[in-house]
């Protein structure tokens, strides 16, 4: 069955399934179901926040047959048709073992191979950079390709746009349409200047709807890999699907997400990272997916390097990664802004828990949590990924000790970040040279996080 046909299928099910209000999914259906599993196997109240990322590694297998549960008795709430989209045990199981395990993305000296880890296996995850964080025009192609220019990141996704030729970027108009064409032209101009050609992309990042996302599809030579997040934990919805239907016919790789809130209506940080590990092993049946993606944020600050989040998504990596072949993309959310130290300390908490846990691939940073608009330079992502790929073969135990040094510097800021400063604040635009002061911060970071026992690979530019 090719993809596109699978999805076919998928969007049958959405016209045709059992019929569920939000509201009744949200107050619930949901977490009914999620806390008498989590009360059936044991979990509630596993979290151990001593212990940021999981090291019991019979608790994570039990999340995941926990998971497997979850998956079967909730499916996917469609909030277009207001249905419910189920799978039976033996069409999951069997898609499962059709998961594929690998792929390849990218030209020449640029294909890079997102392969299937374990916990701790040591083989280096792939880095995409950075997140669709908005800049201003004059600014995508500087940031890009100052990005680009360290080989720790693999390929690209954003920045993105919020204007078009200093017009305003409004969704569901064709000034989106014009978006995802313009965007590929600047993406181009920065993997050209920073001699990247042929790099993999994560297309298309300044679209909300489908309207940019089909419009910028044939600017790019398959295969990509094509953003179609869906919009909330456990549910699906028509935009989504008309993205995937497309990205499978013309031969593109598909990221879905769907993100789990502590705090929201999938509970804490057990009940979050349950239906985590239930989104991730629904998004191959229902969208033949090649990325899946479930993320976990604590709403209270609406990121993800605190203690809770950080212990539910590395439970929910080591599930899916211990029992499955699924290729997954959770983000790592910082909420400090460039130029602060707190941002270098969260990216040490969350990546090198990302990647003691399995995790495959990421895209990343989110300086600033995304919230502030040129709030993104070339430090931001270099630093991730040397964390990330440095950080694969430690184990559960050093991850901790290190995770439990540099949590007790910043946690306490995690609801009121320092916002840091903005990219020309950082760089001189036209050079692409740093600041005196941001140049001597991300080298004792870098040496610091050394220094703590992460062998962290050279960015080739600077270190």
């Amino acid at each position: 069955m090719s993809s596109a046909v699978r999805v076919l299928r998928t969007l049958e099910k959405t016209r045709t399934g059992e019929r569920c209000t939000v509201k009744e999914w949200d107050y619930e259906i949901v977490p009914k179901t999620l806390n008498e599993i989590l009360k059936k196997y044991n979990l509630e109240k596993t979290c151990d926040t001593s212990k940021p990322v999981n090291e019991d590694m019979e608790l994570a297998d039990r999340f995941y047959q926990a998971g497997l549960e979850a998956a079967l008795r909730l499916g996917f709430l469609c909030v277009d048709t207001e249905t419910i989209v189920k799978v039976s045990e033996e069409e999951l199981l069997r898609s499962l073992k059709q998961v594929p395990s690998s792929f390849t993305i990218g030209e020449g000296s640029e294909q890079v191979t997102v392969k299937a880890r374990r916990p701790s296996d040591g083989q280096p995850p792939v880095y995409f950079g950075p997140l669709s964080i908005q800049m201003n025009e004059e600014y995508y192609v500087p940031v890009a390709q100052g990005i680009l220019m360290s080989r720790l990141v693999d390929g690209q996704e954003g920045p993105s746009l919020d204007t078009v030729m200093d017009c305003p970027l409004l969704a569901n108009s064709p000034y989106e349409s014009f978006a995802g064409i313009y965007e590929a032209r600047l993406r181009k101009e920065a993997q050209w200047r920073a001699g990247r050609v042929g790099i993999g992309n994560a297309i298309v990042a300044s679209s909300s709807t489908e309207y940019g996302f089909l419009a910028g599809f044939a600017s790019y030579k398959p295969p990509q890999i094509v953003l179609c997040l869906n919009p909330a934990s456990m549910k699906i919805n028509y935009v989504n699907l008309h993205k995937t239907i497309v990205a499978h016919e013309y031969g593109h790789y598909v990221r879905t997400e769907s993100p789990t809130m502590i705090g929201g209506y999938t509970g804490g940080p057990e009940g979050s990272a349950l239906a985590s590990v239930a989104t991730d092993l629904l998004q191959y049946y229902f969208h033949g997916t090649h990325l899946a993606g479930s993320p976990t944020y604590d709403l209270r600050y609406a990121g993800n390097c605190g203690r809770h989040a950080l212990w539910a998504q590395t439970i929910a990596s080591q599930a899916i990664s211990r029992n499955t072949n699924i290729l997954m993309n959770k983000t790592i959310n910082q909420v400090s802004g460039p130029c602060t130290e707190m941002f270098f300390l969260e990216t040490i908490a969350g990546f090198v828990a990302a990647g003691v846990s399995g995790l495959e691939f990421t895209i990343s940073p989110r300086s600033g949590g995304g919230r502030h608009k040129n709030h993104l330079t070339p430090f931001e992502a270099w630093y991730s990924s040397a964390v990330f790929k440095g950080s694969a073969g430690l184990s559960a135990e050093k991850a901790n000790e290190i995770i439990n040094e540099v949590l007790p510097k910043y946690e306490k800021e995690l609801r009121n970040p320092p916002k840091g400063k903005s990219f020309p604040e950082c760089f001189n635009v036209k050079t692409l040279e740093p600041t005196e002061e941001y140049l001597e911060m991300y080298l004792r970071m870098r040496e610091y996080a050394i220094n703590l026992g992460i062998p962290m690979p050279p960015d080739g530019v600077v270190s």
